[in-house]
């Protein structure tokens, strides 16, 4: 082929392929309320304290006492008794709460909540989906908090929670602080979905749970926060929405390196959050939780974020490398038809 003619088909060639490399950004481009969410780091977290009773060897549900300032209670995940360990500041135990007649299934959560009466209520959610199937529903077991923090056994009561499509596993229950109506976030391998108790429970009668909304994450515990935001963590990362009707979240919070993540809870104070993991000894990680996404913007310089993805490259990422390669095989091909041209 003459040199010039070769020139010529390498140049319609490359832009012609370069105007496939375009198509993909004549897509819609994504609306202004998917931006990417403010993050922040894992360095915002510092040690707390570490859980020194061998006893709590798998935290998997984490709630700040209302009624003794600088403790939070937390629970084992298991089958069997169902105790709850009132753990100091230090890590040290100061009392064991043992629900009474009660023989948990798989207990994963804990929740607290303010009563109308004025009495702090805990809630322990006995909702997991291991090692039994549960065809008659999950429980939630509520017990006003102890006056005093001293080993006992107490009576609870107990709320029969189903779903209105069939069993799920499940290792979040949420108490809204405002009302006390009681969330079920439920957990697969591909994310879960977010399940609204009533707003007045029955002791006698399976209460139906009604679905809010759908999640592409996985989730291992969650709480609401006093100010009416939705909190949901992972074993990764937690993120924070405006509310349960938000469509993204506001706020992603990277979570430092722990076992087994599963347990959060919002510091007594609502300043702050608290993460625990299984494993005995498992240190518990405090931050100080900002008011808002535009606190984060302020305190924080601006960078360049890049989205998380759970899948394989996009078909624009493909087109995008093919233009790329295009561009580059053009200019190699320029050069070698002026040389030969020039050889002529």
């Amino acid at each position: 082929m003459r040199p010039r003619l070769m020139v010529s088909v390498l140049v319609v060639a490359g832009l012609s392929t370069m105007g496939a490399a375009r198509a993909p950004s004549e897509q819609p481009t994504p609306p202004a309320s998917a931006a990417t969410p403010s993050a922040m780091p894992v360095s915002s977290w510092r040690q707390a304290f570490t859980f020194a009773d061998q006893r709590v060897d798998e935290s998997s549900g984490l709630v700040a006492s209302r009624a003794h300032p600088g403790a939070v209670w937390t629970v084992n995940d298991g089958q069997g008794p169902v105790r709850l360990f009132a753990v100091d500041s230090g890590g040290r135990t100061r009392a064991v709460v043992t629900l009474d007649g009660v023989e948990g299934v798989d207990p994963e959560a804990l929740g607290g909540a303010v009563g109308q009466d004025g009495k702090s209520y805990l809630y322990v959610g006995d909702i997991g989906g291991n090692p039994v199937p549960r065809p008659d529903g999950v429980v939630v077991y509520r017990l006003a908090e102890p006056a005093t923090l001293a080993d006992a056994r107490v009576k609870a009561t107990a709320y029969r929670l189903t779903y209105p499509d069939g069993q799920h596993d499940a290792e979040s229950l949420l108490v809204n602080p405002r009302s006390g109506q009681l969330f079920v976030m439920t957990k697969t391998a591909k994310g879960g979905a977010l399940y609204r108790a009533p707003a007045r429970l029955s002791e006698s009668r399976p209460n139906m749970l009604t679905l809010v909304r759908d999640s592409p994450y996985v989730i291992s515990d969650g709480l609401i926060l006093p100010d009416g935001r939705l909190l949901l963590r992972g074993y990764n990362k937690a993120r924070v929405w405006k509310d349960l009707d938000a469509a993204a979240p506001e706020l992603t919070l990277d979570l430092p390196q722990q076992r087994q993540g599963e347990g959060v809870a919002v510091t007594a104070d609502g300043r702050g959050l608290l993460i625990s993991s299984e494993g005995a000894l498992s240190p518990v990680w405090r931050m100080d939780l900002p008011a808002t996404r535009d606190e984060v913007r302020e305190e924080r310089p601006a960078v360049t974020a890049v989205a998380e993805t759970d899948s394989f490259p996009t078909t624009g990422m493909l087109w995008g490398v093919g233009g790329g390669l295009a561009l580059t095989l053009l200019a190699a091909g320029l050069v070698v038809a002026v040389r030969a041209e020039g050889r002529t």
